[in-house]
């Protein structure tokens, strides 16, 4: 049996070491052969999007000898030696200027290689000069492949202005390849990213590249097929059965055709558009090497962009809506405007489940033309089983949810003893971990985290119940025919204030912290809008033997405005400024410190909490609500519990006991 490549290995690293390799040589004839030669494939990560541009990367680099044996070997390629620029966006990209700088010095040090000296400041330029030079210097077309695109963006979404700005940026850089003087110099290209949403996010650019990611031909392009299954791995069944059955983990009587299925069970079913199913290349390596059923995928990270936007719209994630999405929804999305789950699927969380062909009437020409509609559904069992822990550690900035299961069972114990402080203290500790400006802003996301606390936990329940007098917040089984009924109350420990006073802070903020010529420069726009001409031309005159520069008549143009402008005026332009050129976490802050505190005390909530959980308890003690509690026992006991969600502190009060 040969060797398992369970680390990051590149393609002459795998074939060197004679270890296991998934032949994708067939595909890659494919594309060469086929009409086009711009591609961009999107898949989730560690699905082997950068083993394949290694692989690119040899086929190009003509070493036809490490392909000995693979499919494209014996097909009639001939393997012609082309100059290839290769590289990865996974960079330091925290502003735009410093994304720039490191794109510009990757591809100085590739113009080393091919002994080219180029300048430029310009990312886009510099690209499209190299690939002139390449071909000038070689006389021959230029292979272009670039791994992980969309990193700047994905890695800054908790950051949207930073995130924006970059695809700004990267969506100029990739357009610089269709110019009517490089596109012909390029041979072939090959992007790939989990998202195209840096590529899209743009009223046009870079749309000569053709997503394969969807297209049924390329769907097992990355991964493991249900063939290269079979062939690769069957030889390791026996083994891995035996050693299962060691540990415990699989029946005596269990055989071979049992540990495939169960193998199918947690790692397959990913499906890109075609009939064709991949199983998970990340998971399946590692489970064959640790035998042992585990989420080797789930545990190994996850994308920031995901986990940015969970803590920003939590209860979008946790019970996502799998409508069907037409093909152009998938394909092209504001970055300001992501909807959950297009971000699922690309991140590998969600998979096709059908594929569907509607007739719609384009908006331009009014004619109908046939497109493809998805829908979703959770891959495998790996995913099923961890999805609701990746929400609840990307909401609550946690690692290690190993824990979750035991603070459960505390919190079992609290309830089910009347143990109030426990179960308030319980709760206040997951609400700590959240930062100021990310807390719930309203009951409905508390009422989704406290939904995600109890979840994780291991707790089974039933959300907004309808009765015959209103709705149950909660229910919750404690153990069989032990429930919890909780009603839940939530007020911020702050207030918002007016826009006129958050302007008023933030101008203050951004004459203390901005250049002060920026901040002139602001003034003097406000200035040149709400002044009359003739006042402009006046304040001019009247300072002309003191302005040399630029930077003096916005002196003058702004110190003008102070005296002429109304305050509110300034002050909205200033704040525009400041948001725009601060970080975001400062913003949040200083916006949070001057907000006023709720006059909501903690002790006029007890009677008001203790009315609606009798309320619900008195429905429930009737047998009026509907769905899966209509088939509860006669006798069972209910306790009734509110949660009262004030900032970071949570407040429990238990109700009367109905028997």
């Amino acid at each position: 049996m040969k060797e398992l490549p369970v680390a990051d290995l590149t393609f002459p690293k795998i074939i060197d070491q004679n270890l296991l390799y998934a032949d994708k040589t067939r595909y890659i004839y494919d594309l060469l052969k086929g009409p086009k030669k711009d591609f961009f494939l999107s898949r989730p990560r560690r699905f082997g999007k950068t083993l394949l541009l290694y692989t690119l990367n040899e086929l190009f680099t003509g070493n036809r000898g490490r392909f000995k044996g693979l499919w494209i070997d014996e097909s009639d390629y001939n393997f012609p030696r082309l100059p290839v620029i290769f590289f990865s966006l996974s960079m330091d990209s925290s502003d735009p200027e410093t994304l720039k700088k490191n794109i510009i010095a990757k591809l100085k040090r590739i113009s080393e290689d091919y002994d080219i000296k180029l300048k430029s400041d310009s990312p886009d330029i510099f690209l499209g000069n190299l690939i002139r030079a390449i071909h000038k210097k070689s006389k021959t077309e230029v292979v272009v492949l670039i791994d992980e695109y969309d990193a700047p963006v994905t890695r800054n979404m908790a950051y949207p202005k930073i995130a924006q700005a970059n695809a700004e940026v990267l969506h100029t850089f990739f357009a610089s390849m269709k110019d009517v003087d490089v596109l012909p110099l390029i041979r072939f290209s090959f992007v790939t990213g989990i998202t195209r949403y840096a590529l899209t996010s743009m009223d046009s650019g870079p749309n000569h590249l053709a997503d394969i990611s969807l297209n049924p031909q390329y769907a097992g392009i990355c991964g493991f097929t249900m063939d290269e299954f079979e062939s690769l791995f069957s030889d390791r069944l026996e083994t891995t059965l035996a050693s299962l059955k060691d540990s415990h983990n699989m029946k005596p009587t269990d055989t071979k055709e049992d540990l495939k299925d169960a193998i199918l069970r947690w790692y397959d079913g990913y499906n890109w558009g075609g009939r064709m199913r991949v199983l998970n290349p990340y998971s399946i390596l590692n489970f064959f090497s640790e035998k042992s059923f585990n989420n080797y995928w789930i545990q190994s990270g996850q994308p920031r962009h995901l986990t940015a936007m969970i803590r920003a719209k939590p209860e979008d994630f946790i019970e996502p809506k799998l409508r069907s999405f037409l093909s152009t929804e998938l394909r092209k999305s504001d970055l300001n405007q992501l909807s959950a789950v297009p971000v699922l699927f690309h991140s590998g969380y969600l998979t096709v489940d059908k594929v569907i062909q509607v007739e719609i009437e384009t908006m331009d020409t009014k004619k109908s033309e046939i497109i493809d509609s998805y829908t979703f559904r959770l891959p495998n069992l790996e995913v099923s089983t961890s999805y609701l822990n990746v929400c609840f550690s990307s909401y609550f900035d946690l690692i290690d949810v190993k824990d979750l299961i035991n603070k459960g069972e505390y919190l079992k114990n609290a309830i089910l003893s009347r143990d109030d402080k426990t179960v308030s203290a319980i709760f206040s500790n997951f609400f700590s971990t959240i930062t100021y400006y990310q807390r719930p802003a309203s009951e409905k996301e508390f009422h989704t985290a406290v939904h995600l606390i109890l979840v994780a936990m291991g707790f089974k329940l039933w959300s907004e119940l309808a009765g015959t007098i209103g709705r149950m917040d909660l229910c919750v089984e404690l153990d069989s025919q032990v429930f919890v009924i909780i009603e839940l109350k939530y007020s911020p420990n702050k207030t918002k204030i007016s826009p006129e006073k958050e302007n008023d802070i933030l101008s203050s903020l951004a004459m203390r912290l901005l250049p002060i010529d920026y901040v002139d420069s602001v003034l003097a726009d406000v200035a040149m809008k709400m002044l009359k001409s003739h006042e402009i031309k006046q304040i001019i005159y009247k300072n002309r033997k003191k302005i040399k520069t630029e930077a003096d008549q916005n002196k003058y143009l702004a110190m003008s405005a102070l005296k002429l402008i109304p305050e509110n005026d300034l002050n909205a332009a200033l704040a525009e400024a400041a948001k725009k050129e601060l970080p975001r976490s400062e913003i949040k802050k200083i916006i949070f410190d001057n907000s006023p505190k709720s006059d909501l005390a903690h002790e006029q909530i007890d009677d008001i909490l203790k009315d609606a959980a009798q309320k619900a308890l008195n429905d429930i003690a009737q047998r009026n609500y509907h769905g899966p509690l209509k088939e509860w026992a006669k006798e069972f006991i209910d306790l009734g519990l509110s949660i009262y969600g004030f900032g970071s502190d949570v407040k429990a009060i238990f109700g009367p006991i109905i028997t």
